[in-house]
């Protein structure tokens, strides 16, 4: 099974725990970012390229500047990004494979198909 880096802006940690513990329920492996880490935006990019794919949380297509560098860096590493919703950038939207709602994201993880 895949493993997955969940991002996104701060602001929406609640809905990146919802997705947490649905991950966890399904036994899905995952990191995410720490909150209070010292490695700042240098630990979410290692952790990015010990996992297979990134997902971003992202209500109503926002990402902030610091997941926009995790999606720059993703993309510049060959790891397939997925997003919540659609991001208003289209530059950054290109770099998408695509949207994936929390339940497309854990069939495609747990059965390859979305």
């Amino acid at each position: 099974m895949k493993t997955v880096y969940v991002c996104g802006s701060f602001k929406f940690m609640d809905k990146m725990r919802e997705l947490e513990r649905e991950l966890k329920k399904e036994n899905i492996e995952f990191m995410m970012p720490k909150k209070k880490s010292r490695r700042g935006i240098l630990g979410c990019l290692e952790r990015i390229g010990e996992t297979d794919l990134v997902y971003v949380v992202n209500p109503d297509g926002y990402v902030g500047k610091s997941v926009c560098i995790d999606i720059g860096y993703a993309y510049a590493k060959g790891k397939p990004i997925y997003v919540m919703y659609p991001i208003e950038d289209p530059e950054a939207m290109g770099m998408v494979k695509r949207a994936l709602s929390f339940e497309g994201l854990i069939n495609f993880l747990k059965h390859g198909s979305t």
